[in-house]
């Protein structure tokens, strides 16, 4: 249709692209509305895009920052779209992931479930992602229920169990000439957990740098791995049967729960309601506040004594039998 488009005001011979005026609401907001201390806002670090709209935002858009004299966001990121069950979302097919569908997801798995699999398994490199319910349970179940939930359960059953829910102090254990003869194993690190800590930190960080969401969330998950293979090696559960080993027990326990603490850190931009829930069984919501990443992320910020507690599980682990769950099913929920 060649009438379609928004009229010039003042003069009807000339329109401008709906795209076009769109555009500056980029701008507009932080520059001209409220304070001027919104300027701070833009130009924007990283602006994200999906790839049917590059053109606009990779060409014209910068065009008219130029034309304004405006500075250009310093990263345009173009990302690829979310097929469903290996077929391309369409009308026709009726296969949108959309709200309602988002929505029964987030009731019977939890808002932080569906953030998690999203930025975990999205389309943010050169080819689509594929939305599969199979793929989603898997990856709940695997990274969930069985990783961070399952190892924070872990640790707080045996602090619980051990040490009456009250954080161990680790500084009453020294080494002694051999691993073999602390734990029965000769290649152990006791100290692997805090050497590896910087590295959980750093990994996340350049990763968000450079947009690679799975990457970046794969360091912040490292610790909750780490421990699960530390608590095999140490085997805490057989030393608290000897009690002169008692300190070297609170030793591990301390470890294991910092190694948490941290984790519940890293984690929180992506599982933000459950991390706060975590962060309160370890009794460090007071702890945290007013601090840095790099100082939230620091060893031994954890306190001997606090008091611990398990609760109940942070990600129940799913059926994976059970069909996706339906629009209708979050729907019955509200009313």
């Amino acid at each position: 249709d060649d009438d379609w488009g928004v009229y010039i005001p003042g003069d009807d011979t000339h329109r401008v692209y709906v795209w076009i005026d769109a555009l500056f609401n980029y701008l507009t907001i932080p520059t001209c509305i409220d304070t001027p201390e919104r300027r701070k806002y833009w130009p924007a670090d990283v602006h994200m895009i999906a790839k049917d709209i590059l053109w606009f935002h990779a060409v014209i858009w910068p065009c008219m920052l130029m034309a304004l004299d405006e500075e250009l966001p310093r990263c345009i990121y173009s990302h690829s779209y979310w097929i469903r069950e290996g077929q391309k979302m369409s009308k026709s097919l009726g296969n949108f992931i959309d709200l309602p569908t988002i929505r029964a997801y987030n009731e019977a798995f939890g808002n932080d479930a569906m953030r998690y699999y999203l930025l975990t398994q999205g389309p943010m490199g050169a080819a689509d992602a594929d939305f599969t319910h199979a793929r989603f349970i898997e990856t709940y179940n695997a990274d969930l229920a069985n990783g961070i939930g399952n190892a924070a359960s872990r640790v707080a059953n045996m602090i619980v169990k051990y040490f009456d829910g009250k954080c161990p102090d680790r500084t009453q254990f020294r080494f002694v000439n051999s691993m073999e003869e602390s734990c029965g194993h000769s290649n152990l690190d006791l100290n692997a957990l805090e050497m590896n800590a910087p590295a959980w930190v750093r990994g996340v960080k350049i990763n968000i740098e450079k947009i690679d969401f799975e990457y970046a969330i794969a360091f912040a998950t490292q610790p909750i791995r780490s421990v699960d293979r530390y608590i095999t090696e140490t085997a805490p559960f057989k030393l608290a049967k000897d009690d002169s080993k008692r300190d070297l027990l609170a030793f591990i326990l301390y470890n294991c729960a910092e190694a948490i603490r941290i984790a519940s850190v890293l984690l929180q931009p992506v599982l933000p309601e459950k991390m706060a829930d975590l962060v309160e069984r370890w009794g460090c919501t007071e702890l945290h506040k007013g601090k840095t990443l790099d100082e939230l992320c620091q060893w031994g910020l954890l306190k001997p004594g606090t008091t611990i507690v398990k609760g109940d599980a942070l990600f129940m682990r799913a059926d994976t039998d059970a069909p996706a769950p339906e629009p209708a099913q979050a729907a019955a929920a509200e009313s």
